[in-house]
């Protein structure tokens, strides 16, 4: 046996010094393209790749493009630092689920006054005006608002450490934000799901989403002109245009959808796997035995009730809080309609091999934290609200995708979530944990005891970190 580290990612500052043009990552997938169709070994496949960057290219056009091997192009990746964006589009970039994100939080990190202003205010000067002055009087309240709830808890837990009680005050403060609000994150992604990003960011009519792949495209061509070629807006975008085939009433246009929200249900259950106790025991079996599935699943079904359990305490022994759940959990199925805080969503899209929809249509309702009420800022917050909506009504029809840099951290959606049994026990390991943001840990818990209920065995270690010593 021979293992060798083919490469790993370094500084590009470091790359500079080599001043190659074999410093590209396009060899490895050249080389790796090779390795069905050679009986060279990997390592010499990669030496020949270094010398003959030219060739190594046009072995990336016939495989990944010509031939459809895109996964090639999975071995070339790549780490960018996203700075000064807004929080708005962070939504359109973070959807690419094979990609490793890291975003500035608003919860331990004091956010200055700066915010994105779309070009698509660039000739309109009393709408630009207006703006500004808006998200300006947002930062302000935030400033007020992480200043006298710092105080309050110093007053209330003088035992906690100053970081501590200014992020437990920037935890709530963070609500009255707009999305306009500029931040940063580092991103890593392959080859193909970058590709895939910037088509992505093609056809959204944002003028920030353009200026961002105009710089990504500018970053990677020089270096990787062979793994990334599909890039432009095509006529493809898998949506709906609602009013033009007679459905209108999908709209809403009577009663805004915030009129129905039950604010106390934060879960809806739409459908779950029936007898998903079972099911995940014959999934656990059946890679172990010799029965075909139904026949499996039939002779699971019979058992009796004290031969699941000692089943069910081999399957949970020995598990630390890190394990994951055998794949066989995957089998257990969950549909849900959320409500939550932009915010809160902020957090929850994180989990992104879910699926995860949200729903159309802007709500004005917000969620404002307990703390803001107990220092009387609410009817404040109420009142920008107030001055938000008077806003985004003068924003023309053209340029209305241009509202949601006004939308707050507050203000509440709903989200379609698919998730099955394996990643609930990922998102309520971390999300219920004492250390989770209170939004997200309330979610979490009601997901928890929904699932708990439906399927008691295969859940019964589902809880955060922080509880998982006391269950087991």
């Amino acid at each position: 046996m021979k293992i060798l580290l083919a490469g790993y990612n370094i500084d590009s500052s470091l790359i500079n010094k080599l001043d190659s043009q074999s410093a590209t990552p396009e060899v490895i997938s050249a080389a790796y393209a090779r390795i069905s169709r050679s009986q060279k070994r990997v390592d010499q496949l990669r030496q020949e790749a270094l010398t003959e960057v030219a060739k190594a290219r046009e072995t990336n056009q016939k495989i990944i493009f010509d031939m459809g091997h895109a996964s090639v192009a999975e071995h070339a990746v790549f780490n960018f630092d996203i700075i000064d964006v807004s929080r708005l589009i962070t939504e359109q970039i973070q959807r690419s689920r094979l990609a490793s994100f890291t975003e500035k939080s608003q919860r331990y990190v004091t956010f200055k006054q700066s915010w994105v202003v779309p070009s698509e205010l660039k000739n309109r000067a009393k709408l630009k005006k207006a703006y500004n002055e808006l998200v300006q009087a947002l930062f302000d309240e935030y400033s007020q608002c992480v200043s006298v709830l710092s105080q309050k808890y110093a007053t209330e837990f003088p035992e906690l450490k100053t970081r501590d009680r200014e992020s437990r005050a920037k935890e709530d403060a963070r609500y009255i934000l707009p999305l306009a609000t500029k931040t940063q994150m580092g991103m890593t992604m392959n080859a193909r799901n970058l590709e895939n990003l910037l088509q992505r960011l093609s056809k959204s009519p944002i003028s920030e989403a353009q200026e961002i792949k105009k710089k990504i495209i500018h970053a990677v061509k020089p270096i990787a002109p062979s793994l990334v070629k599909y890039t432009e807006k095509d006529e493809f975008t898998g949506k709906i245009d609602i009013q033009t085939v007679g459905l209108s009433s999908f709209l809403q246009q009577d009663f805004p959808w915030v009129a129905e929200l039950d604010l106390q249900t934060k879960v809806h259950l739409i459908s779950y796997t029936k007898n998903a106790d079972d099911k995940i025991l014959a999934g656990i079996i059946y890679s172990q035995g010799e029965l075909a599935w139904d026949s499996n699943l039939e002779a699971v079904s019979r058992l009796q009730k004290i031969a699941k359990e000692q089943l069910w305490q081999q399957i949970f022994r020995g598990m630390k809080v890190w394990d994951k759940c055998p794949r066989a959990f995957e089998l257990a199925e969950f549909e849900f309609e959320l409500i939550m805080s932009e915010s809160c969503w902020a957090q929850f899209k994180r989990h992104r091999m879910c699926t995860l929809l949200k729903k159309g249509g802007e709500s004005n309702y917000m969620n404002i934290p307990s703390a803001i009420e107990e220092i009387n800022r609410a009817d404040i917050w109420k009142g920008l609200q107030h001055d938000i909506d008077c806003l985004s009504d003068a924003i023309p029809n053209k340029i209305s995708h241009i509202r949601g840099y006004l939308k707050l951290n507050a203000n509440l959606c709903r989200i379609y979530a698919k998730m099955n049994l394996r990643e609930i026990y990922h998102f309520v390991r971390l999300r219920s944990d004492s250390h989770a943001q209170w939004e997200i840990r309330e979610l979490s818990k009601d997901i928890c005891n929904t699932v708990t209920n439906l399927a008691p065995n295969a859940a019964r270690l589902l809880c955060g970190k922080s509880e998982f010593k006391q269950i087991y």
